[in-house]
């Protein structure tokens, strides 16, 4: 992956950056249901938490200020994407962190799955809560499958810190749908409320499109 520099002073949200960087929490978030019922009506056995996330990364990655992070100098950098980094737990309780890649092609739906399983699988066996690589290019992901919750808040590094971070719940029935709480904290210096409102937006559309696909490769069965 590459990123650019982004010249705030030019930037349409230059106003804003300076403003919240005078903050010492300027973190914001936002929880939203989301109707998950078409995806679990077409898994057919596949697995659900690797399905949505694939989902939710293609929808945070086309929104430019998600992939928008602060250098140690304050400078603002763009990812042309990045990946997710997630928690899965060990036997013991205790979480560890899970790297995948993302590719821009739905048909690379089951490549991603495959390589989620097996880097869980690599990382459950090495144990340890370590970060590699590039840590400003991730999405921070967490999961909290256990509780259908209407809030949550995340630990967060302070107003330096600007990896958006991700989280969902139990899901369950509500009308006849089922319903997910979804959960997205921003560093309001790179992003506003609209920037969130159009990854939700582009949430639905994943979903439905994941959804039709993994319809089509069923009946293909």
């Amino acid at each position: 992956m590459t990123r650019k520099i982004i010249d705030m002073t030019k930037d349409p949200r230059g106003g804003q950056f300076e403003y919240f960087r005078t903050m010492t929490d300027p973190w914001a978030g936002i929880t939203v249901p989301v109707d998950i019922t078409d995806l679990l009506a077409s898994l057919n056995s596949r697995p659900f938490f690797l399905s949505y996330l694939y989902a939710v990364m293609r929808a945070a990655n086309a929104v430019p200020e998600l992939r928008r992070r602060l250098l140690p100098d304050s400078q603002v950098v763009e990812y042309d994407h990045c990946d997710p980094s997630y928690t899965v737990m060990k036997p013991d309780g205790t979480g560890v962190y899970v790297y995948c890649l993302l590719e821009d092609d739905l048909s690379s739906y089951e490549k991603f799955v495959a390589e989620g399983k097996r880097r869980q699988k690599e990382t459950l066996e090495r144990g340890t809560l370590t970060e590699d690589g590039d840590v400003l290019a991730n999405f921070f992901v967490s999961c909290v499958p256990w509780l259908y919750y209407t809030q949550i808040k995340e630990p967060a590094g302070g107003a330096d810190d600007s990896n958006p971070r991700f989280a969902w719940g139990k899901y369950r029935e509500e009308n006849g749908r089922m319903m997910l709480p979804m959960s997205l904290f921003i560093n309001h210096a790179l992003c506003d409320g609209w920037h969130v409102t159009q990854f939700y937006k582009n949430l639905d559309r994943e979903l439905a499109e994941l959804s039709a696909y993994l319809k089509t490769q069923n009946e293909q069965q």
